[in-house]
């Protein structure tokens, strides 16, 4: 009988409901040893993208979820496995254009369209890029693939406006190798 009263008092104490256990809790752990193991193995990383993209995929209700598509987005750029990457990062910002994320995922939407020479693409996503996140500090590779991306498509007016843009934004950042590429894509213009 004390036994009874006692459970019956943990229940309704806690409201009669059992906390549901989120899976990332879990899952988080095991994935930052896989992180760790893969190193800059891309067959690892595309692998560990691929895990997180189906936990974010099945996992619905999970606290982790957003966190899970931007790693899985994240990891298939680090893998160089540009289709990936454009399939994530796009679903991320689609989803969580809100997020402070959505500023790398964008970065590395833009390197993977331009990489897959998807120009038309390169130009619209930059375009998004730079007139819904005009105060990011990563707007400066916004520019430099828009510009490149025009260069390909013979608009070299704009492509040099755009290309100068990133110059500029990019010195900011210290970003002196991609300085040097652009150098070399105006030097092509003239």
């Amino acid at each position: 009988m004390k036994f009874f009263l006692l459970t019956l008092i943990i229940f309704l104490s806690c409201g009669g409901k059992k906390e549901k256990k989120d899976p990332w809790d879990e899952y988080l752990p095991k994935v930052q040893a896989m992180f760790e193991e893969a190193g800059s193995d891309t067959s690892a990383l595309s692998a560990l993208s691929d895990s997180l993209y189906k936990f974010y995929k099945t996992h619905t209700e999970s606290k982790g979820r957003k966190d899970a598509l931007y790693y899985a987005c994240n990891w298939a750029y680090a893998s160089f496995n540009f289709v990936k990457t454009v399939e994530r990062c796009g679903e991320f910002v689609q989803q969580y254009p809100g997020s402070s994320k959505a500023e790398d995922a964008y970065r590395f939407l833009g390197y993977s369209l331009l990489n897959l020479k998807k120009f038309d693409q390169v130009i619209e996503v930059m375009t998004q890029f730079i007139n819904n996140y005009p105060d990011a500090a990563t707007l400066g590779y916004a520019y430099k693939y828009r510009g490149i991306a025009l260069t390909y498509k013979g608009r070299y007016k704009e492509a040099r406006a755009d290309l100068e843009k990133a110059k500029v934004m990019l010195e900011v950042l210290g970003r002196y190798e991609e300085i040097k590429e652009i150098d070399e894509a105006l030097k092509k213009l003239k």
